[in-house]
């Protein structure tokens, strides 16, 4: 009677446990998700920075040959963290409920689906963009430059 009375403690406790417990597997494959998730979003920041860089090379370039309309139109595409091929992907990953900076969003930091270009520094952007179009000195254009360039470093750079 004893024996019985022990066996079913240690079966009671052994079933306890396993109520108590997530498997190993499970968590492990939970884990696992979760470290491709944050990798993703680490990639996707990665990439947008990679587009950004583009922009500023591409109205670097075309600064240097002397084509005021498309250095102006590279800074906007900066602003606006690329063209209206990089903008339907980031539709479809807000449709898909993804937003890369959801708190900043909230807070009225980031436009909807932005990863790296603040609504601030899109403005600035923007404004440099419009300034460095209709300047009529190169003064003019080198300030304008300036600004988009410091903006564009600062968001290159940050972490």
């Amino acid at each position: 009677m004893k024996r019985t009375h022990v066996c079913a403690a240690l079966a009671a406790m052994a079933l306890l446990a396993f109520a108590q417990e997530t498997s190993r597997p499970a968590v492990d494959t939970y884990g696992a998700i979760a470290d491709s998730i944050l990798a993703t979003k680490a990639a996707e920041k990665g990439i947008v920075k990679t587009i950004l860089d583009g922009h500023r090379h591409a109205a670097e370039g075309a600064m240097r040959r002397g084509d005021n309309e498309a250095v102006a139109a590279h800074m906007a595409l900066f602003a606006n963290e690329g063209d209206n091929a990089v903008g339907g992907i980031r539709k479809r990953l807000l449709e898909g409920g993804h937003h890369h900076n959801a708190e900043g969003e909230a807070k009225g930091i980031y436009e909807p689906g932005y990863v790296v270009v603040t609504i601030e520094a899109k403005k600035k952007c923007l404004a440099a963009s419009a300034a460095y179009k209709k300047a009529g000195t190169d003064a003019e254009r080198k300030k304008a430059w300036d600004e988009f360039a410091a903006v564009a470093a600062q968001l290159l750079a940050g972490e």
